[in-house]
């Protein structure tokens, strides 16, 4: 909702672009880093009690940028707020993981994903309009009243006590960095996690930078440029209604393998019209939309493949995963904002083909690989059972 208002908000908090551009990569790194801390308190509390605190943190830090009047104040409650709404990822995992299996999980998962896809597009596009009408503070009070009844439906609504297991022993800190240390050790998280965290950072990436895109190099008005993320959220969503007829025939990981795949195809583009010295504004929404579709395919496979080979670790693994994610999307965003879209197609080209080759890498030795030897070793050992029932 903030992205209309990033470019005007350096004149209205006395600093500079760079300044406000820092506040978005620092809302997404705390937003980041909050996961470790609250995948822990989930096991601790419970996934409802978390959420209470959590939205009680996101309150008060959407109440502190609303009054903001310079830029550290502004930080504070962007960091808290970031803090704040890092619990979400890891709470709505956790319950979701206790209740399907692995392929129930990844169409629950495109649901919740689909549903939250709209929002780079419904709401820069409203939050437009309430920058134009009224002030950037109105945008801060309608996220405020929104996270308030957020919390009041929750508290109406969320099972209590839910069907989890609270691990209290797993709180002291030598098991929680044991727990931390031996899921990341393991190569198959990262198999999951790297085309997840690269595809999906990249989307963030260009989401973030669309203001300084569209609103400062090409002079779109606020309320106008979010008209042009329809078709990336649109083609996002495709990616996820297509994922969920493939997973009938197809396994979780074979449909990652498409994404990546259709995530290259879409940096082959953007190089091939760099080196026609291509560079139209349709062309930059036709590339970002082709890349939406593969992160529409990736995204919930690449949670319900992880979390399912993690369940006995769902929180600490769910909290890793976002963390990943965002964390890409923070450095992404840094770097994105910054690229000059409006002379030449080189750099987005340049960072669409980086992200998609450590995508591809990644899924195919770290995850396709390991997966196909899994099953290999499966289907022997059934063959086998079967052999030594007949005799």
């Amino acid at each position: 909702m903030i992205l209309p208002a990033l470019p005007g908000l350096a004149d209205v908090l006395n600093t500079n672009s760079s300044g406000i551009k820092l506040s978005v990569s620092i809302y997404l790194i705390f937003f980041a880093l909050s996961q470790l801390v609250w995948g822990v308190i989930i096991q601790k509390r419970g996934s409802r009690r978390t959420i209470y605190y959590s939205l009680t943190i996101t309150l008060l830090g959407t109440l502190i940028a609303m009054i903001s009047f310079d830029l550290p104040l502004y930080m504070v409650g962007r960091t808290l707020e970031g803090i704040g709404m890092g619990a979400l990822g890891p709470v709505t995992r956790t319950v979701l993981v206790n209740y399907f299996d692995h392929k129930a999980l990844s169409v629950r998962l495109s649901i919740i994903i689909g549903t939250a896809a709209t929002m780079p597009a419904l709401a820069p596009l409203f939050a437009g309009y309430l920058l134009i009408w009224i002030s950037w503070q109105a945008i801060f009070a309608v996220f405020f009243m929104i996270t308030a009844i957020l919390f009041y439906f929750i508290y109406r609504l969320l099972p209590s006590p839910l069907h989890e297991t609270i691990d209290y022993e797993a709180f002291s800190m030598v098991k929680i960095l044991q727990n931390y240390l031996a899921i990341v050790k393991q190569k198959v998280f990262w198999g999951y996690t790297l085309p997840y965290a690269a595809i999906t950072g990249g989307l963030l990436g260009y989401y973030s930078a669309m203001p300084y895109w569209y609103h400062v190099q090409l002079h779109i008005a606020e309320q106008h440029f979010s008209y042009l993320v329809f078709p990336t959220v649109g083609m996002y969503v495709s990616g996820l209604l297509v994922s969920r007829w493939l997973i009938r025939t197809k396994t979780i990981e074979m449909i990652i393998v498409y994404g990546t795949v259709f995530a290259f195809s879409a940096a082959c583009l953007a190089f091939a019209l760099a080196a026609l010295n291509i560079n139209a504004l349709i062309d930059i929404v036709i590339v970002m939309s082709l890349f939406g579709f593969s992160a529409g395919l990736i995204s919930p496979n690449a949670n319900a493949g992880v979390l399912a080979y993690f369940k006995q670790v769902a929180a600490p693994t769910s909290a890793l995963v976002t963390m990943t994610v965002f964390s890409s999307a923070a450095l992404i965003s840094a770097i994105t904002m910054n690229i000059h879209i409006n002379e030449t197609l080189w750099a987005l080209a340049a960072y669409l083909g980086t992200l998609s080759v450590i995508a591809l890498l990644a899924g195919y030795f770290w995850m396709w690989l390991p997966s196909q030897k899994r099953d290999s070793y499966y289907h022997t050992k059934q063959l086998r059972e079967g052999e030594s029932k007949e005799r």
